[in-house]
This record gives C-alpha cells, sequence and structure tokens, in this order.
C-alpha cells in the first residue's frame, strides 16, 4: 500500500502539470490546499477555473498550484464530497474544506412496497442504473444485466431475435418447480416467461433482491430471487419545454463459424471406404455447402422517440420504439412496436400523488424449426437444392425419392423448410397499473398507497405449410397433405395491492413501519386446431382454460440510529388456490441487521476507509409455482373422438381421471446471508462482499409413484430437501478521474454450490430423477440425487485402447470390466453438472473529453456441457437403410464410431468460457443549437469473440446439452443518439 501511495504522491503532480500545460499567462500562481472537515488532506481533487478547460488535481498532500487571474472562480470537486467553488483573490495561499457528501446515504433506492434510504439498507440488494455508453446491443431487458450483478447468472437468448434468455439468481432453490426470480415492473409482479415486451430504453434502473431479508417481502413468489424494474418517469419542472430523445441504430449481423463437417470430396471419399450402401446406390452431382445455404447475413434497425416534460403539477413522459430485427438463419424475423405513457401529477397540496403507467407492444415473431440446422449439417452435400419431380413434389426443392415415392423417414430439405413453411407468433401484450400515494394531512409520517395494476396478453400463433412440401412427405401425413395450425391464448394478470406506511424521524432514531394486503390473480385460456389446407381437421382440437389466486398480507419494520445501527423485521402469510384449504397458506418472515462500522469513533482515524457495512440477515421464502393450477383436486381429461364409447346407436364421451396430490403444500427455502459494504479512497474504491447457504424443504418435485398407488404414474408432490451457498463479490474502481480523463472498471466474481440432501420417502444408492432429455423417448442425460448437484450427468464411462483412442460401444462396468451393454446399470454419476458454479462479469469504460470507449464482458467456468452434435453422429449415418445418404462431422472420421453413442462421457466437456459480449467507441457532440442540445455517434461490435476450450460452436447453454442451437451471431451496430 505504501508502494501505490508513493507512486501516486510521484504521479500526481506530474499529471497537474500536464493538465497545466494549457494555461495562458495568468497574472498570479495560486497555490492551494485541500482538506475535509477533520483537516485530513483530500487527495485527487479536480480544480478547475470555472468556465474553461483550464485546472489541476490536488496531490497526495492535498496540494495544488495553478495560474489564475484575481476574480476567477475555481470549482473543486472530488467524489465523496459536495462540490465547492472558490474565488481567486490576492492571497498567497487558498484552503478549501471539503464537506462529505450525504447524497450516497441518502439516495433513495426501490424495494418491495415502497423505498428506502440506501444508507437504511440491511438486505443484499443491488441497483443497477443501465449505462447509456457503455450497454451495446440491448433487445430484450434481460440484456442489460448480462455480468452485471454478482450472484445473477444470465444465459442470453439462442441467435434468434427475440430469443428470451434464463435468469438465474443464486442458481434457484428448487427442482422441478419453477426457479425464475419474480420480476415486478413498475409494482406490477408479471409472467417470469419473459420480460421482452419491455423497451430496454424505458428502463430507469434494477434492483435486484438476493436474499430472504430482501426478498421475503414478496414471500411466495421469492424463493428464486426479485428484480424490480423501474421505468423511466417525467421531469418535476412544470415551467420547462418539453425534453425529446432519438435513439436508434442499424446492425448487420452474420455467422461466423460453421459445424466442421466434410467437404464434398471428403465426403465422397468417406461415402466410399465407410458407407454400406449397395452398388446400385449413387451418389448426386451437386457440390452444395448447406449451412451456407440456410444462413444469410441479417440487417437490423431500432428506432426510439421519448418525449419527457411537465404540465403545471403533471410530470410526464411518452415513448414509441420500433425493432425489426433479421436473424441469421433465412426467413427469421423479429418485430417489436412499443409504446408507453407515463404521468405522475399531485394533488391537494402535494400530499396526494398518482403514478400512471401504461405499457403496450406488439411483437411479430416469424420462428424457424432450430431442427434446419441438423439437417443442413446432415444433409448429402452431394444433392442439389432445387429438383423438379412428377406431379410437383416438394415443390421444385430436391426431395428423397425411392421408386418414384418420396421416402417419409429421410430428413426434409432444409432450405425447402426455410422458405415454404409460414410461421408467425403475434403477441399483443399490456401492462399498467395506477397507483395513489396520500400523505394524510395533519399527520404527513402517514401515508397509504393503492396499487391497481394488470398484465394482459394475447398470443396468435400459426403455421402453414403448402401441400407437396417436402416436410410434409417427412412429417404431418407423411403423404404430402399441408398443414394449416392455429393456436391462441389470452392470459390475464391482475392485482390489488394496499399498504400504509408510517415513516417518523426522532433525532438520531428513524423508524418506518408498513403493512399491507394483496390480492392476485392468474387466468388463461387457450385453443388450437390443426387442419389441412382445406380446413378438414387432421387432429382434435385442443382447449384449456384455468384460474389461480394468491392472497397475501405482509408488514415490515424498518429502524436505524444515526444511519449506523439498523434493524429490519418482516413477515408475509401467503394463500394460494393451488393447495387444499389445511395447506392453503404459508407464513415467510425475516430479520436483518446492519451496522455502519466506519461511523464508529475507533475508525474516525482511518480516512482511507469511506464506507464499511456489515450486514446479517435470515428469511424464509416460498414456492408454489408447479405444474398445472389444480394440483391438490381430482381432475378428468375428456376423451378425445377417436376414443369415445360406443353404446347402442350413440358415441358417449369418457372421462379419464388425472393424477394428484390432496396434501401438497408450499416448498419453502430458509436462506442465512453474511454481507459487506466497502468504500475506500472516497469511494473511489467500493463493491460489496456477501457469503449465504441456505435451505430448501418439501421440494415440489415431479416423482414417479408405484403402480396402482395413484392414476398416473407420475404425480408432483413434496419430496426433498436441498442445500446450497454461495459467495458473491463486487467491485467498482475509478482510477482515474480528473477534467479530461475518466477510467471506470466494473467486475463481479460469483462462487455457487447446490447438494441435494433428500429426494424420496426411502433415499437408496440407485434412487434419482432422471432429467435433461435430448430429445426423443427416454434419452436423459442427467439426473437428481442425494448427494449431488442438481442436473448432474449420468452416463456410460469410456472404454480405451493402449493408444488412448476411444473403443466403439465400449464402455467400462461399475465392476471394472470392459462391455458393450448401455444400460442404466452400467452408468454411473460423473460429478459434473450442467450447473456453473462459478461466473463473473466485467466491464470498463474510459472517456476523454467528448470520446468514450466501453468494453463489457462476462464467463462461466465449472459447468459441463454434452456435445449431442458429434455423440449423435456416426459413420453409419453415411448410409442408412432407408437409402439415404448423410454427411457426417470431421471428429467423427477421428473417432470411427460406426453408430451414435448418445450415452458416452466422451462427449461430455467442460464449458468454461469468457465471452467479450460487446465493445463500443462514441462520440458525443454537445451544444448543438444550444445548451440543452446533444448527439452522440457510436460503434459497436456485439459478440466480439468467446474464449474457450470447448469443441462445439458455444458453451454457454443453459441445459448443458448442445444440439441444434442456433447460435448466436456477431454483429456491427452503428448507434444514433440525440437529446433536443
Amino acid at each position: 500500500m505504501k508502494n501505490i501511495f508513493r507512486l501516486v504522491k510521484g504521479l500526481l503532480p506530474l499529471l497537474g502539470l500536464l493538465l497545466s500545460l494549457s494555461l495562458s499567462a495568468q497574472d498570479i500562481v495560486v497555490k492551494g490546499h485541500v482538506k475535509d472537515a477533520t483537516g485530513e488532506s483530500v487527495i485527487g481533487a479536480n480544480i478547475l477555473i470555472k468556465g474553461t478547460s483550464i485546472g489541476t488535481i490536488s496531490d497526495v498532500d492535498g496540494n495544488f498550484t495553478l495560474k489564475a487571474a484575481t476574480g476567477n472562480v475555481l470549482t473543486v470537486t472530488c467524489i465523496g464530497y459536495k462540490g465547492q467553488e472558490i474565488t481567486v483573490t490576492d492571497k498567497p495561499l487558498i484552503v478549501v474544506t471539503m464537506q462529505e457528501d450525504s447524497e450516497l446515504l441518502d439516495e433513495v433506492v426501490v424495494i418491495g412496497y415502497g423505498q428506502v434510504k440506501k444508507g437504511d439498507v440491511t438486505g443484499s440488494l443491488l441497483t443497477v442504473k443501465p449505462d447509456e455508453l457503455n450497454k451495446g446491443k440491448q433487445l430484450t431487458a434481460e440484456d442489460a444485466l448480462v455480468g452485471k450483478v454478482a450472484g445473477v447468472n444470465i444465459v442470453p437468448g439462442n441467435g434468434a431475435p427475440g430469443s428470451g434468455g434464463t435468469i438465474r439468481i443464486r442458481m434457484g432453490a428448487s427442482l422441478s418447480a419453477d426457479n425464475d426470480p419474480l420480476i415486478v415492473i413498475d409494482g406490477v409482479p408479471v409472467s417470469n416467461t419473459s420480460i421482452s415486451a419491455i423497451n430496454p430504453n424505458d428502463i430507469a434502473s434494477f434492483t435486484v433482491l438476493k436474499d430472504a431479508s430482501a426478498t421475503a417481502i414478496y414471500g411466495s413468489r421469492a424463493s428464486n430471487g426479485v428484480i424490480i424494474i423501474t421505468t423511466k418517469k417525467g421531469s418535476a419542472d412544470g415551467t420547462s419545454r418539453p425534453s425529446f430523445n432519438y435513439n436508434g441504430n442499424m446492425t448487420v449481423s452474420n455467422v461466423y463459424q460453421y459445424m466442421d463437417v466434410l467437404s464434398t470430396e471428403e465426403f465422397r471419399q468417406a461415402f466410399a471406404e465407410h458407407a454400406n450402401a449397395p452398388e446400385t446406390f449413387k451418389l448426386g452431382n451437386a457440390d452444395v455447402d448447406w449451412q451456407k445455404e440456410i444462413y444469410r447475413v441479417a440487417l437490423g434497425t431500432d428506432h426510439n422517440l421519448s418525449m419527457t416534460g411537465a404540465l403545471k403539477n403533471m410530470p410526464y413522459r411518452v415513448s414509441v420504439g420500433y425493432t425489426n430485427q433479421n436473424g441469421t438463419l433465412k426467413n427469421n424475423n423479429y418485430e417489436r412496436i412499443n409504446a408507453s405513457v407515463g404521468l405522475s401529477p399531485k394533488f391537494f397540496d402535494k400530499h396526494l400523488s398518482v403514478d400512471i403507467n401504461v405499457k403496450g407492444s406488439i411483437e411479430n415473431n416469424q420462428p424457424v424449426s432450430t431442427g434446419v440446422i441438423g439437417s443442413a449439417i446432415s444433409f448429402d452435400p452431394t444433392r442439389p437444392v432445387y429438383e423438379d419431380y412428377e406431379g410437383n413434389v416438394g415443390l421444385g426443392y430436391y426431395t428423397w425419392m425411392n421408386g418414384g415415392k418420396p421416402i417419409t423417414l429421410a430428413a426434409a430439405n432444409p432450405v425447402a423448410d426455410l422458405e415454404l413453411a409460414d410461421k408467425l407468433e403475434k403477441t399483443k401484450r399490456s401492462i399498467g397499473n395506477i397507483a395513489l400515494d396520500y400523505k394524510v394531512h395533519g399527520l404527513e409520517d402517514l401515508r397509504f398507497n393503492l396499487n391497481m395494476g394488470y398484465d394482459i396478453q394475447k398470443n396468435d400463433n400459426r403455421e402453414n405449410v403448402p401441400d407437396l412440401a417436402p416436410s410434409m412427405y417427412t412429417g404431418n401425413q407423411n403423404d404430402g397433405t399441408g398443414k394449416r395450425y392455429k393456436y391462441h391464448q389470452t392470459k390475464r394478470n391482475t392485482l390489488l395491492d394496499f399498504y400504509a406506511n408510517y415513516d417518523k424521524e426522532l433525532k438520531d432514531h428513524h423508524i418506518n413501519v408498513m403493512g399491507g394486503y394483496g390480492w392476485q390473480r392468474f387466468w388463461y385460456k387457450n385453443n388450437s386446431v390443426t387442419t389441412d389446407t382445406e380446413g378438414k381437421e387432421l387432429a382434435t382440437p385442443q382447449h384449456a382454460e384455468a384460474e389461480l389466486y394468491l392472497l397475501s398480507f405482509y408488514g415490515r419494520v424498518n429502524y436505524s440510529w444515526k444511519q449506523r445501527y439498523m434493524l429490519t423485521a418482516t413477515l408475509r402469510a401467503d394463500a394460494s388456490s393451488r393447495f387444499s384449504p389445511d395447506n392453503r397458506w404459508g407464513y415467510f418472515p425475516s430479520v436483518a441487521a446492519a451496522w455502519r462500522v466506519n461511523e464508529e469513533a475507533f475508525l474516525s482515524n482511518f480516512k482511507a476507509l469511506s464506507d464499511l457495512k456489515l450486514r446479517l440477515s435470515y428469511g424464509q421464502t416460498g414456492q408454489q409455482s408447479i405444474g398445472s393450477y389444480y394440483q391438490h383436486l381430482p381432475t378428468y381429461t375428456a376423451s378425445y373422438d377417436e376414443s369415445r364409447y360406443y353404446f347402442g346407436d350413440q358415441w358417449y364421451t369418457t372421462y379419464r381421471p388425472n393424477g394428484y396430490d390432496a396434501n401438497i403444500k408450499w416448498e419453502t427455502t430458509e436462506t442465512y446471508n453474511i454481507g459487506i459494504d466497502y468504500g475506500f479512497l472516497n469511494n473511489r474504491i467500493s463493491g460489496t462482499i456477501d457469503y449465504y447457504w441456505r435451505t430448501t424443504k418439501d421440494l415440489l418435485n415431479k416423482i414417479f409413484v408405484p403402480a396402482g398407488s395413484n392414476f398416473t404414474n407420475m404425480i408432483e408432490t413434496n419430496i426433498g430437501n436441498m442445500k446450497s451457498k454461495g459467495l458473491e463479490i463486487g467491485i467498482n474502481v475509478i482510477p482515474v478521474k480528473n477534467k479530461d480523463w475518466e477510467w471506470t472498471v466494473s467486475g463481479n466474481f460469483t462462487w455457487n454450490t447446490s447438494e441435494i440432501t433428500k429426494l424420496n420417502t426411502i433415499d437408496r444408492e440407485d434412487n434419482y430423477v432422471k432429467t435433461g432429455n435430448a430429445g426423443g423417448t427416454g434419452k436423459y442425460l442427467q439426473v437428481h440425487m442425494v448427494g449431488e448437484t442438481p442436473n448432474t450427468f449420468y452416463l456410460l464411462q469410456q472404454a480405451y485402447d493402449d493408444n488412448g483412442k476411444p473403443l466403439d460401444g465400449k464402455y467400462i462396468a461399475k465392476d471394472g470390466s470392459v462391455t458393450s451393454s448401455e444400460e442404466d446399470a452400467n452408468k454411473y454419476v460423473t460429478g459434473k453438472s450442467s450447473k456453473a458454479p462459478y461466473y463473473c462479469g466485467l466491464s470498463t469504460r474510459l472517456t476523454y473529453k467528448n470520446w468514450d470507449l466501453g468494453i463489457n464482458g462476462h464467463g462461466s467456468f465449472g459447468a459441463y456441457v454434452y456435445n449431442y452434435v458429434k455423440a449423435s453422429d456416426s459413420l453409419d449415418g453415411l448410409y442408412g437403410g432407408t437409402g439415404v445418404s448423410s454427411n457426417i462431422l470431421r471428429s467423427t472420421l477421428e473417432t470411427g464410431f460406426t453408430q451414435d453413442r448418445i450415452y458416452t462421457d466422451y462427449f461430455l466437456e467442460k464449458g468454461d468460457f469468457f465471452r467479450i459480449d460487446n465493445i463500443t467507441l462514441g462520440h458525443t457532440f454537445d451544444k448543438l443549437w444550444n445548451e440543452k442540445t446533444s448527439l452522440r455517434l457510436s460503434f459497436t461490435v456485439q459478440n466480439v469473440c468467446t474464449l474457450t476450450g470447448y469443441s462445439g460452436l458455444d458453451p454457454e447453454i443453459y441445459s448443458g446439452i448442445d444440439k441444434n442451437i442456433y447460435q448466436r451471431p456477431r454483429m456491427f451496430m452503428l448507434g444514433v443518439n440525440l437529446n433536443f
């Protein structure tokens, strides 16, 4: 540390000298000293002649020298202190005393059902405000959080534009139940399936609640953490004219790598050597790279316009947005239209505050089947893309034929699948609320808040494939009959929250008491029908309708003394209609304490310490989101038309009972958390450290039950316990900050581990739950097992020869012998899971005057990925018994596997990676035609590179099973941001 201060002491005067080189001759040389209220020197304070770019910084002793003229005003600023203005006189020495800026502690952060000062926070939470200068391409809201928060692992969606990512806070606390965090948008808890309807440009901040103290106020839905999204609001200045912001960009995307398959000539040679094809079978004469046939260079555009202002006492903000992004797979497109209105009027001498938010979006998604990726990898490169057949079979696209008839077991032409299938997923969504906050006249410490909100979503999906399309011979009716599929779903989420809040300051004491009631209803209805091109039904129409109710009572008490000692206690009681009356209510308490150690007298001389807070918390949260809405009730399924019973001269619909558990109840998670918030050198270095451990009991799990004990062989019930723990470290550093330069660095690191401790009534060594289906019946590659991490791979141990080459179809049995059996009895627990125990994020931004350069990256370590693309490839795939030839991977020639070996651990690989997400270079032009106008131009490269040892295309796969993955493209973006 002493060496660092010596280096700083030597560099700061030099930097101050360099900053003063541009000074013109002035009247006097001003010498000064900057100190704080206790007399300690302030290092690195910025001293600037007001109205100019002339300035310097204070050295390690707080001293500075600057040429100035008598009467000049010096502005003195430093992080953690209030700014000062000093007028230059003829005095030989200027002494500047800086006062600590309590704004950091007084900053208000959003928590559940209210707000608190940042200094009073006792739980583990973090507020993230999007960095407008260093955010890269953000198509969906979760993109803004990738790599930004310790303990939060976000696996972005695949290469399809608009695809939703997977969000996990502290790995999730459940197994079969929902592991998504609760998303709350302006006070409205919404569906966790996707937040793509929210325009990222409308988001003001994310507040991530991680420990039980912070999340317990949401009780039944908070076991997996909470993310509170607050959108931008209007300006409170009613005299100013409206201000406008336009934010737009244009993008070009491309696929920068392909699966390493054999070239046409290599394929011909491999076919001649390894294919067991009859002599009468002939390869084609074409030379086609099928992967390049399905991909394209994709263009996209994004436009957003907002207006912010106030009409008298009513601040407002209105915004509209339009996004159109092509996917790199042909015919894949995502289009979104957004609009939002926010009004914040105040009435009755500002005692009644009204907050109105309405957001609407229309999403048009033209998806494509990811199966075409696998088809393109394996399709015979000697076959042409286009071919004409008698009767217009295939509609001009190559189709596998035998004796003049299409082969129904062959792979369909991937180009035809992209071009001929007309798919559209249209989503209309509106989220809104009105919140009334009344500060009681005469008793202003007491407030009443009423929040009424809704989330309505309508989905209309269609898929039209014409008659004679190649895929209609390999699917649907397998005879060329076309398909018309329609699906409609309506979902409604309505809520009402009413709470009272009493907030009182008594000298050094601050107390805040809140209590309330909540009601929420979820309802959905869907139906689907599949017909041929003439409207004849090809399958029995499907329909479903269900509703779920949640009732809640909740309360919280916050107490602090001099913002030094803080205590928080919460209690929430939740009722879910998923459970029977005997098990309907769950109770979720929490308590937390915090101690601002740096306020104590014994640290008063430690001036390098800006902030030090110790936090300790305990709490319980619940989980009820599993399966259908009617877990505890006996329900019945009506028979299909072909299953009806004929009696007399009439057909009767029969009903068969479904499995259920009348005693199903709440899953409960207990969490302990120890945390430290720290800051050094006027918070030039700051961050958090958290350690937690938790146990989940009565896991809601899907298990097999003995035959005859229920109406099905598998039910959802409370079986199992799990424990987990983790360490989270976050740090923010400002190495350089002066009048021209600013360099910021933010990083975070997370270690998590989970272990299943109970899984059934009686746990045996061979007791486990299969999971991780690779596609197809019974193709499970992972298990949940006692003593193991969830999603641990359960595979065959590959046998090798003396040279280390894998033996085809040979495995090590449990007794150590070599066997060819692929039975479960020979599989073993690998101890390797798709859950990443380590992950990190790194962001940095460097600004010089009006230039800025930003870089973001994130990584994951310790997870494993099963390369199913390689495992399902074999030499026998060169020619199948159906009379079809297929290409293979180059790696298949190296292994020599004659059949697909989809259970061997040979294809289990480390999924470690670090990805540079984006690099952005921008320049801002200030004061274009008046003081309030500015223009920023930027250039961004997205998905710059991935550092990994994984042999597949991309190791960042949440399931850990790599199959037909739509790879994320590299994107180049030109951006414009105009304020006027």
